[in-house]
């Protein structure tokens, strides 16, 4: 079993708009079966810039300090995954992401561009294992920084750097294998809770479902109360 720790930065912004909020970078760390206990985490690392279809924001350079010129010369979500697929290989494997919002938006993105999603299906959410099942996280949001903390361990490279924050989330996960002497993957499955973005059946538009009635009616927020507000008129 190999675990593929992975981070995402995204073409953020602090403004409405109905442009995606795409990924830019994506970095990530293999841990083989046999180096849970030891090994350079950056031994066997990936680490590539994505050029977005949409413009690059001056919000998010700021934010991850990913030059303009470096994500201009970037190659295409579509091609950087097949990079990282390879790079992945065909051993088994589970993915591991600081929170559900990677697995999010690597399968939003893999729809935009026409691209199977469920390459990224088996994922591993270690944020919400640890706010259900470490008593000192006190079931609260806890940060990568704050969970390095938390477990007295070093923290190594830039903050939103999709490979620094991949290698500390691997940090984190080797030290809570010490303690599990069962199915790892069984075992961190139990915080698990990630959801998926849908189509929505009337607009096209992809949207996170967020109640039952929605997630049921198969359409985005807009159309389910437009058809709601039909229904009431009729």
């Amino acid at each position: 079993m190999n675990y593929i720790v992975l981070d995402t930065e995204i073409n953020g912004r602090v403004w409405k708009s109905e442009n995606p909020m795409e990924v830019i970078s994506i970095g990530a760390v293999k841990i083989r079966e046999e180096d849970l206990n030891g090994g350079d985490l950056k031994n066997d690392s990936f680490y590539e810039y994505v050029k977005p279809i949409y413009k690059y924001t001056d919000y998010a350079r700021k934010f991850t300090g990913i030059p303009k010129q470096t994500i201009a010369q970037a190659q295409s979500f579509a091609s950087v995954i097949e990079k990282f697929k390879q790079w992945v290989g065909h051993e088994e494997h589970v993915f591991i992401g600081w929170s559900d919002s990677d697995k999010l938006v690597l399968v939003r993105d893999s729809k935009i561009n026409k691209i199977e999603e469920d390459w990224v299906d088996n994922y591993i959410d270690l944020q919400a294992y640890i706010k259900r099942w470490i008593p000192e996280a006190n079931n609260m949001q806890v940060s990568l920084r704050n969970a390095i903390e938390l477990f007295n361990l070093e923290w190594t490279g830039e903050e939103h750097d999709a490979l620094d924050d991949a290698a500390n989330t691997a940090k984190i996960f080797k030290h809570l294998c010490k303690g599990i002497t069962g199915n790892i993957v069984q075992e961190f499955m139990r915080g698990t809770t990630c959801k998926l973005f849908r189509k929505c059946e009337q607009c096209g538009k992809l949207y996170r479902p967020k109640s039952t009635r929605i997630k049921k009616a198969k359409k985005c927020n807009k159309c389910y109360r437009a058809a709601m507000k039909a229904k009431q008129g009729s």
